[in-house]
């Protein structure tokens, strides 16, 4: 995929354009306007929840593009931002309708968060060589260590209302395709307060200039 990056300074709201598949830029990401605040409650997250920046992924389980990013990007972001305590990386849903198996994936993640293994499970079906299906759900939280039991009975719905809840807000905010981000800074209470916008599997370098940028390097 051709990736193009439109940079301008954090507090215009616009960071990066997407490449869409067909390798033509969506600048009109960065026109979106930015919400005062968004809630980081009850989602995944990595991270110290007091590091100064905050990135919000919304992600869909099925798309080729968040897997790319969470193979490419992500390690990187992980290493160099928070696992050095200066990012929270959170984690929202937003299965598309193209992808009509992808909720089931989400359900299963959050599932799993819900007994302490998002992450693995995230990473798992990012790394599997074809998107999660129904029936591979349960062997991947075997996988991970899930407990088996109470995982089939959150499977039942008690997790769906979390994906759905995530999905409409996406669409509140505007977002028109995986994955998508907001970046800013951290303003305690479980809120954060957006500064940018980026969009598509951008290369870590994008990221690199947003949040350094959000950092005052």
């Amino acid at each position: 995929m051709r990736r193009a990056v439109i940079a301008c300074a954090l507090g215009c709201g616009l960071v990066v354009a997407a490449a869409t598949p067909g390798g033509v830029a969506r600048a009109d990401v960065g026109q979106l306007p930015l919400p005062r605040t968004v809630s980081l409650a009850d989602a995944p997250a990595m991270g110290d929840p007091a590091a100064r920046v905050v990135v919000i992924e919304f992600s869909d389980f099925h798309c080729p593009f968040c897997r790319q990013h969470a193979r490419e990007a992500l390690p990187q972001i992980k290493k160099a931002y928070v696992e050095t305590g200066q990012v929270l990386y959170v984690f929202r849903h937003f299965p598309l309708d193209t992808h009509p198996r992808a909720p089931d994936a989400a359900v299963a993640a959050m599932c799993a968060a819900r007994q302490g293994k998002f992450w693995q499970i995230h990473d798992r079906f990012f790394a599997a060589p074809r998107p999660v299906q129904p029936a591979d759900l349960e062997g991947h939280a075997r996988a991970v260590g899930v407990n088996l039991p109470p995982f089939r009975t959150c499977l039942k719905g008690i997790a769906r209302t979390d994906v759905q809840t995530d999905a409409e807000e996406a669409r509140h905010l505007g977002m028109m395709a995986t994955p998508s981000f907001l970046l800013g800074h951290n303003d305690g209470d479980n809120r954060m307060r957006p500064a940018g916008r980026m969009a598509g599997a951008q290369p870590f370098e994008a990221f690199k200039t947003a949040i350094d940028g959000l950092l005052g390097k």
